[in-house]
């Protein structure tokens, strides 16, 4: 961890409480001359100039000089103050000036505290003792994702109904046994990473990577305590036995990324430039060159091992695979290797490596590296059709299946009914009508399927009580897309939101209860979408009468099987159906708390009875 151990950035001597010096550091590594940030000389200025100096707060011509020194590496340019400041939190900037005389006014890309305005950096003396934030392990100790129902959390539409004058970070935690009540026992937060303003964003163009935002972390006018937040929200998130997922933003970052301003010619920066694909309007990340994938590993690992996160969300994975050079394990296969690496001298396991791979290789590459998941559209992309013109289609089996596309049973998929980008799928229930969650009952065969399917669910702030946020699929480049969805707190006690809430806590009571639910085995797959009816056993997809069955089964963990048989209503009227079981006797059908209790005797091998319209039944024996 060249990063952290070098302590680049901006950090305190010591742990004096009251007062104590600071050091700076910044990097350059060593490259070929074509990657020569032409610097000759780089000074330091801020809000701490007049406490150790005669000169002003912000006497940018009169800041500190950083010296360089030659390392293996590269050039590591540091100052330390000679004279102590006071405890507080203070905020700086780099005045770099180039061998040709021009200047520029630069951030720090390495500093861990982000600053309130103008993309200043920022350090601390003194704040709150480590002591004070420790992070529990979880209880039960870390789980496979296989055995996560994970909880999508936008910080800022999360809290923005009740925080009133907290943190957002320390807000969350106010809602932690509402989402543990729910069943959920991981939450994937959107990024946390500092962005280059103080406006609303979603975090995917990051700015400082080892900071966490302002935005989500200042309250009450302590600044100082951002990290402070954070492990205090992990720690909370730990004690309840919820996994904390990162959101990881690293094919990508901010046009204004402070690196490339350290440059005479910024395209000389090596972190910066073309590598696999490209993401219009913001600047790739250039894996080309070693120093990128040091940087961003150091930064991986830095959030592990500072906050001890149980996971990482890897967002926009398709653009950086070099497909150009067959094997080429620079990028995403490289960093991948090198988290799992360090997870192992850890002597830690489970730890989730999740890609956002919108592709047709997202298993492929799943396989092909240390990943363990891949978010999978199948089941989004059919349920928003079939929302839409109010029927499903043959591809609907299949959606819950592409775990046979993973070599291992190690990894698994990652799918949803939506997420933070596409609409909620609430508002697609009724939006044909343009009733929206109006017609929330449509949803409950769908999410009955979400909670049966071999793959890991995930379910977006806001849906399990129905709110019906839109956003365009496509904003055409008007970055309308990008917009604050505010959950709607009142909604939980309105009729939709009870009926909501009420069944996913239950779907999550029994894929947490049962877990031979939580196994890939499923039947029948692969569903040939040409089928539109039943096979000969009884299974499969009736697009005609809007109808599927399926059967799930697993070890319980006590060396016992558990079989599930589940059947899906997805049309306007109930139905009798006549039911396929693989054995006779009794069955519990496990939905039946949700509307009553009912534990029918299956003889001969099949059980007629009628299921009601969007709606399903999930039977266990």
């Amino acid at each position: 961890m060249f990063y952290m151990s070098n302590r680049l950035g901006a950090w305190q001597v010591g742990d004096d409480a009251d007062r104590g010096n600071v050091e700076f550091k910044i990097f350059f590594p060593k490259l070929d001359s074509g990657h020569d940030p032409q610097i000759a000389s780089i000074k330091v200025f801020g809000d701490f100039q007049s406490q150790i100096s005669p000169h002003a707060d912000w006497d940018f011509d009169n800041g500190f000089d950083l010296k360089p020194v030659s390392v293996p590496e590269g050039t590591i340019w540091s100052y330390r103050t000679e004279n102590e400041l006071q405890s507080g939190y203070y905020q700086y900037k780099y005045l770099v000036t180039f061998n040709d005389h021009t200047q520029r006014k630069v951030s720090d890309p390495c500093t861990r505290y982000g600053g309130t305005e103008n993309e200043n950096a920022a350090f601390v003396i003194g704040g709150s003792k480590a002591a004070d934030n420790l992070i529990a392990p979880l209880k039960s100790g870390r789980k496979h994702l296989r055995d996560l129902i994970v909880y999508e959390l936008m910080i800022d539409d999360f809290t923005n109904g009740y925080i009133e004058a907290e943190a957002p970070l320390a807000a969350v935690i106010e809602k932690l046994d509402y989402i543990k009540g729910l069943g959920f026992n991981a939450i994937l937060f959107m990024p946390w990473t500092a962005w280059k303003n103080r406006q609303f964003d979603w975090g995917y163009e990051p700015f400082q990577y080892f900071a966490v935002e302002y935005r989500y972390a200042n309250a009450w006018g302590q600044p100082a305590e951002k990290i402070s937040w954070l492990k205090k929200l992990v720690n909370e998130c730990h004690l309840r036995d919820i996994h904390v997922i990162m959101d990881g933003v690293f094919n990508h970052v901010s046009m204004d990324f402070p690196y490339k301003a350290m440059y005479l010619i910024p395209d000389d920066c090596p972190y910066a430039g073309d590598f696999g694909g490209t993401f219009t309007g913001l600047q790739d990340l250039n894996f080309h060159n070693a120093c990128t994938n040091e940087f961003i590993l150091d930064v991986c690992c830095y959030w592990i091992d500072t906050f001890k996160i149980d996971g990482i969300r890897f967002d926009n994975t398709v653009n950086y695979i070099d497909y150009a050079v067959a094997g080429d394990q620079r990028g995403l296969p490289e960093l991948l290797d090198g988290i799992k690496k360090h997870m192992d001298d850890l002597g830690e396991s489970n730890f989730s490596l999740t890609l956002e791979h919108i592709s047709k290789d997202a298993a492929t590459i799943t396989n092909d590296t240390q990943a363990t998941s891949f978010w999978d559209n199948a089941l989004y992309e059919v349920a928003f059709t079939g929302l839409w013109s109010n029927r499903i289609d043959a591809r609907f089996l299949n959606s819950l299946t592409d775990q046979r596309f993973l070599i291992s049973l190690d990894k698994v998929p990652t799918i949803y009914l939506s997420n933070h980008d596409h609409s909620h799928i609430a508002w697609q229930a009724g939006a044909a009508g343009n009733e929206g969650s109006m017609q929330w009952w449509k949803l409950q065969p769908y999410l009955i399927a979400l909670y049966t399917a071999p793959a890991t669910p995930m379910v977006p702030n806001g849906q399990e009580f129905g709110e019906d946020h839109w956003i365009p699929e496509n904003d055409q480049g008007t970055g309308r897309r990008v917009s604050s969805r505010p959950l709607r707190w009142k909604l939980v006690n309105d009729d939709i939101g009870k009926a909501l809430l009420k069944l996913h806590g239950c779907l999550g009571e029994i894929r947490a209860k049962y877990p031979g639910l939580r196994a890939a085995n499923f039947y029948p797959q692969p569903w040939e979408e040409w089928q539109t009816q039943f096979n000969p056993a009884g299974y499969g997809v009736d697009t005609g009468r809007q109808l599927a069955i399926y059967q799930r089964w697993g070890d319980d963990g006590n060396g016992r099987q558990q079989h599930f048989v589940v059947v899906l209503n997805f049309s306007d009227r109930d139905q009798t159906v006549n039911v396929p079981f693989p054995e006779d006797g009794v069955w519990t059908d496990l939905l039946s708390g949700y509307q009553g209790s009912w534990k029918p005797t299956v003889t001969g091998g099949w059980l007629s009875y009628t299921v009601g319209s969007h709606w399903g039944n999930v039977f266990f024996k």
